[in-house]
C-alpha cells in the first residue's frame, strides 16, 4: 500500500463524509450535491503535479478570482439569514472543488480538511439522525487515519528531506537530496495494521463516551441557535386549500412525523387532523380562525379542554407525535377524536419563541416552531358536537347560483331521501363509484373548478373529492368543512409506530350530521398501499426504525430519561431480604448496583490499556529503520570520539572514515563498512543487515585506544 495513495484515498474518504453529511440534511439542491460529488470523484484521478500551468502565480490569481466572483455572486442578495446560510454552504462547495482540483502540497490537503469540518459543523447544525451518528463515526476514524498521515508526510517533505540539502555558503554537501516521490510511493510506511489499529482507537473512543453520555448528570439547558432545519415544503399539505394548485403528490417520500399509539392495537390506517376551511369561494377555500384563544404552558403540559368528566377522561388514548420542521403552523391531533390536553418539552414557548393557540372547530396552532418537536396528545375517539347556529350558517354558506346548481345535481344523486346521515352517505358513495383518482393537473374551464370536476372532467385528487362532497352537502343545508392532514397505511413493524410522508397528504370532509356530532366522510376512492418494491420498502423500515430509536433515546435523553433509566436498571438488581444491620443492607444493594458500571468501567479501562499497548508496538517500517540506522551512527561516533577522532564542521562520515584511515587507526575498516551500510540504507533505501551490523559494532568497540592517542580538536574542512 502506497503511501500517497493511502493518504489520498483517506483524506477523500474524510472530505466526502463530511460533504455527503450536509448534503443528506437537505440543505443543498439535488443539482448542486450531484455536481459536487461527480467533480469530487473527478478530482481523485487528476494530478495537478503533471500540469505545470498550475503551479505558475497566474493561474492561482485567476482561480481565486473566480472563487470570489462566485462568492460575491451567491451572497450578493443575502437578505435574509437564510439567504446568508444558503450562500456560505455553495461557497464551501465551490472552496472544496478548487482544493481538491489543485492538490500540490500538503497545505492544499489542510485547507480541504479545515472546509470539511465546516461543512460537518453546518450538518451538525441542522441534522439529527442515525445516518447522521453513523457517518460521525467514519468521519472521526477518518479524521485519525488523515491527520497521522497529513503529519508524516509533513515531516518527510520539511524536515527529513530538507536536512540533505546541498551545502551553503561554499561548504560541500553532507549528503544527496532524496527525492519526494521515491518515499511518498514507498510500501513501507503504512499498511493495514495501523489503518485496523486507529479505527479501534476510534471505536473504544465513542464507547467511552457512550458511557460518559449515560451516566453524567444530564441538565436541562436549552439554546437558541441562529441555524435549524430547514422546514420541509408543504407539498400536498397546506394551510390554504386552492383546487389545482398540487399535482403528482404519491412521488415525496420524505418522512413529516413518526406517531407511536402507545398502549392500543393498531389501526389500518392512521388519519391526521391538521387545518379546517370553513369558507369557498371560486376554487379556493380559507379558514375560520375568528375566537382562536391562545394556550398556556405549565410544566409541559397544555390543557385544551376544561370541566371533562372523569369517566369521559377514562376513556381518552394517548399518541405521541414526533413532528419534523414542517412550513405550516398546525399541529397534528388524531381523527376522528376531541383532543383533551397536550404534553410539549417544558422548554417550549420559552427561549424556542413559539406561541400555542387553539381555533373554535378544534385545530391547534404553533406559531413560531422552527425545530422538530415531540408532544403528546390526550384525546377522545369522538368529535366534538356544535351548537351554536351562528357558527354553523358559515359550515351552510354558498352562493346562491351555486346553490341551486350543486342542489340539482345532488337531488340526482339523493333521490327521495331524507335522512342527513343517509344523504351523506349516498352522495360520498356515488364519488367514490363514479369517478377516478389522479394526481395529475388539468387546466379549468371555468370560474368553479368543481364544476369542471362533477359535469365534464369527473378525475381529481383528494381536495376535488373532498370540496365536491363538502358544497354537495351545503347545497342539501348539512353543515360541512373540509379537513387538510395526512393520512397513512405505513406501520412499521421494527419500531412499532406509523411513518407519516409527504406522500400521504390527504383531504377530506367533516360533517355535522344529528344525533351524531361531526362525522368524518372520505370520498376520495382508496388507493392501494402496497410497496412496490418489497426488499427496498424493508430496508427503508428498517432505516426508520433506526431514526426514530436515535431520536428517543438519544437526542431525547434527559433527566427524567436518565431517571428511568436507573430505575430500570435498580429493577434489575432488587435488595436481599434485611441483613444484621440497615447500614449493611443499604451498603449491599449501593454495591449491587454499582458493580455493573464498574464492570464496564474495568473493561473499559483494560481495552485502552491493551490499545495503548498495541500502538507502542505498531510502528512505521521505514521510520523504524530510519531510527535505528541514526542510533547507529550516533554510537559508532561516541565509539571513534573516544579514541579521539572528533567529527569536524561539514565533514561527512566517508571524510572521517577516510581521516580515521589515514591515521593508521585499527578501527578504520569497521568503521569505513559501518558508514556504507548507513549510506545504503539512508539513502538507497536499502533494508539494514542486523547480522552484519551487529558484527561490526562489536569489533569496534572491542578494538582498544592506542596509547598515544588523545583527544584532538575536530578538523575545519576547507573549501576547494
Amino acid at each position: 500500500m502506497r503511501f500517497a495513495a493511502t493518504h489520498k484515498a483517506v483524506s477523500y474518504l474524510m472530505v466526502t463524509t463530511a460533504f455527503v453529511m450536509l448534503m443528506l440534511t437537505g440543505e443543498l439542491p439535488l443539482w448542486l450535491s450531484l455536481l459536487v460529488l461527480g467533480a469530487m470523484g473527478g478530482s481523485y484521478f487528476f494530478d495537478p503535479q503533471q500540469h505545470p500551468f498550475m503551479l505558475g502565480r497566474a493561474y492561482n490569481y485567476s482561480l481565486y478570482s473566480v472563487v470570489a466572483l462566485l462568492t460575491l455572486l451567491l451572497l450578493g442578495n443575502a437578505a435574509s439569514a437564510e439567504a446568508f446560510w444558503d450562500g456560505g454552504l455553495r461557497v464551501l462547495c465551490i472552496l472544496l472543488l478548487c482544493k481538491l482540483w489543485q492538490r500540490r502540497h500538503n497545505g492544499d490537503y489542510l485547507q480541504a480538511y479545515v472546509i470539511s469540518f465546516v461543512m460537518l459543523l453546518g450538518a451538525t447544525f441542522v441534522e439529527s439522525s442515525m445516518v447522521y451518528a453513523l457517518l460521525l463515526f467514519v468521519y472521526v476514524v477518518s479524521v485519525m487515519w488523515t491527520l497521522t498521515l497529513f503529519h508524516l508526510r509533513r515531516e518527510m517533505e520539511e524536515n527529513y528531506l530538507l536536512k540533505h540539502l546541498p551545502g551553503r555558503h561554499g561548504q560541500a554537501a553532507e549528503s544527496e537530496r532524496v527525492e519526494v516521490e521515491r518515499i511518498l510511493n514507498s510500501r513501507r510506511v503504512v499498511g493495514p495494521p495501523f489503518l485496523l489499529t486507529t479505527a479501534g482507537a476510534g471505536l473504544l473512543t465513542f464507547l467511552f463516551a457512550l458511557l460518559l453520555f449515560v451516566l453524567l448528570p444530564r441538565f436541562h439547558v436549552t439554546v437558541d441557535l441562529p441555524f435549524h432545519r430547514r422546514m420541509l415544503p408543504s407539498t400536498g399539505f397546506s394551510e390554504r386549500l386552492e383546487l389545482g394548485s398540487h399535482g403528482l403528490l404519491r412521488d415525496n417520500p420524505r418522512v413529516v412525523m413518526r406517531v407511536e399509539l402507545p398502549g392500543q392495537s393498531p389501526p389500518k390506517t392512521l388519519r391526521l387532523r391538521g387545518v379546517t376551511f370553513a369558507s369557498y369561494q371560486n376554487g379556493r377555500w380559507s379558514q375560520h380562525r375568528v375566537g382562536e384563544q391562545p394556550l398556556s404552558v405549565q410544566h409541559g403540559a397544555v390543557a385544551l379542554a376544561l370541566n371533562v368528566p372523569e369517566s369521559v377522561r377514562s376513556r381518552a388514548q394517548r399518541a405521541e407525535i414526533y413532528l419534523e420542521p414542517l412550513d405550516a403552523d398546525a399541529l397534528f391531533t388524531p381523527s376522528p377524536g376531541r383532543a383533551l390536553s397536550l404534553q410539549v418539552p417544558e422548554s417550549y414557548g420559552g427561549l424556542l419563541g413559539a406561541q400555542l393557540g387553539v381555533t373554535t372547530d378544534g385545530q391547534i396552532i404553533a406559531r413560531g416552531r422552527r425545530s422538530p418537536l415531540h408532544y403528546s396528545v390526550l384525546s377522545l375517539p369522538e368529535m366534538p358536537r356544535e351548537s351554536s347556529s351562528d357558527d354553523l350558517a358559515l359550515y351552510r354558506q354558498l352562493s346562491p347560483e351555486m346553490r341551486s346548481r350543486l342542489r340539482t345535481i345532488a337531488l340526482q344523486v339523493v333521490g327521495t331521501t331524507q335522512g342527513s346521515a343517509e344523504r351523506a352517505e349516498l352522495l360520498s358513495g356515488y364519488l367514490q363509484t363514479n369517478y377516478s383518482y389522479t394526481t395529475r393537473l388539468w387546466k379549468p374551464s371555468q370560474s368553479e373548478p368543481i364544476f369542471d370536476f362533477l359535469e365534464s372532467e369527473r378525475r381529481g385528487h383528494c381536495e376535488y373529492f373532498a370540496t365536491a362532497l363538502a358544497v354537495l352537502l351545503r347545497s342539501l343545508d348539512i353543515p360541512s368543512r373540509t379537513v387538510n392532514g395526512y393520512l397513512t397505511a405505513e406501520w412499521n413493524s421494527y419500531g412499532k409506530f406509523f411513518v407519516v410522508r409527504q406522500q400521504h397528504a390527504h383531504s377530506w370532509v367533516e360533517a355535522l350530521l344529528p344525533g351524531q356530532g361531526w362525522v368524518v366522510l372520505d370520498p376520495t376512492p382508496p388507493q392501494s398501499s402496497a410497496p412496490r418494491l418489497p426488499f427496498l420498502f424493508k430496508i427503508r423500515q428498517l432505516l426508520d426504525g433506526l431514526d426514530m430509536g436515535f431520536g428517543k433515546y438519544v437526542l431525547e435523553y434527559d433527566v427524567g430519561a436518565q431517571q428511568r433509566l436507573t430505575d430500570r436498571l435498580s429493577s434489575l438488581w432488587p435488595r436481599n431480604e434485611p441483613a444484621r444491620s440497615e447500614r449493611a443492607q443499604t451498603n449491599s444493594g449501593e454495591w449491587r448496583r454499582l458493580l455493573p458500571i464498574a464492570l464496564l468501567l474495568g473493561g473499559l479501562g483494560l481495552g485502552l490499556l491493551l490499545l495503548v499497548r498495541r500502538l507502542r508496538r505498531v510502528e512505521l517500517p521505514m521510520t523504524r529503520d530510519v531510527t535505528e540506522g541514526r542510533g547507529l551512527m550516533k554510537l559508532a561516533l561516541s565509539t571513534v570520539r573516544k579514541r579521539g577522532f572528533v567529527r569536524g564542521p561539514g565533514e561527512t562520515l566517508k571524510m572521517l572514515a577516510q581521516r580515521l584511515t589515514d591515521e593508521g587507526d585499527p578501527c578504520a575498516p569497521s568503521f569505513a563498512q559501518l558508514v556504507e551500510h548507513y549510506y545504503a540504507h539512508r539513502f538507497g533505501q536499502l533494508p539494514l543487515d542486523r547480522v552484519e551490523i551487529t558484527r561490526l559494532m562489536r569489533e569496534l568497540q572491542a578494538i582498544p585506544p592506542q596509547a598515544s592517542s588523545r583527544p584532538t580538536r575536530p578538523v575545519a574542512m576547507k573549501s576547494v
